[in-house]
């Protein structure tokens, strides 16, 4: 675990791929200021920022000035959370999630992805 503890990082267009890229995990919290859940779960998303190793980037993207970034992963309510492993994409939920829940998405992230029951089928 890292020595110093820090809270979640607000990401923009230009910052959002490298942030992704130079951690193992990353957890972003697509948000608006207007969104009651998304209030109501940021105490929780700021504990889980605080308590996860350096390696772990804990972000959001407020969706009223990150039009880009809403469209580009198709956000179409808030919350969204949405995590990556090593730059790639692993998961995305939509509503607000408990610390519990957090912590549990960002377990699974460091899982292998799973192949769909077509690719396994089908071998592609």
């Amino acid at each position: 675990m890292g020595k110093h503890k820090h809270d979640s990082v607000s990401l923009t267009t230009a910052t959002f791929d490298e942030a992704i890229a130079s951690h193992r995990i990353a957890l972003v919290d697509f948000w608006a200021t207007w969104c009651g859940p998304c209030r109501s779960m940021a105490p929780d998303l700021e504990r889980v920022a605080r308590e996860s190793p350096d390696d772990v980037l804990i972000a959001k993207v407020d969706v009223d000035r990150e039009t880009e970034l809403v469209q580009r992963f198709g956000i179409k309510s808030m919350p969204t959370i949405i995590t990556f492993h090593q730059g790639e994409f692993r998961s995305r939920f939509s509503g607000a999630v408990p610390a519990a829940g957090l912590y549990q998405a960002l377990a699974d992230a460091e899982k292998p992805p799973r192949k769909s029951l077509l690719r396994s089928l089908f071998g592609r």
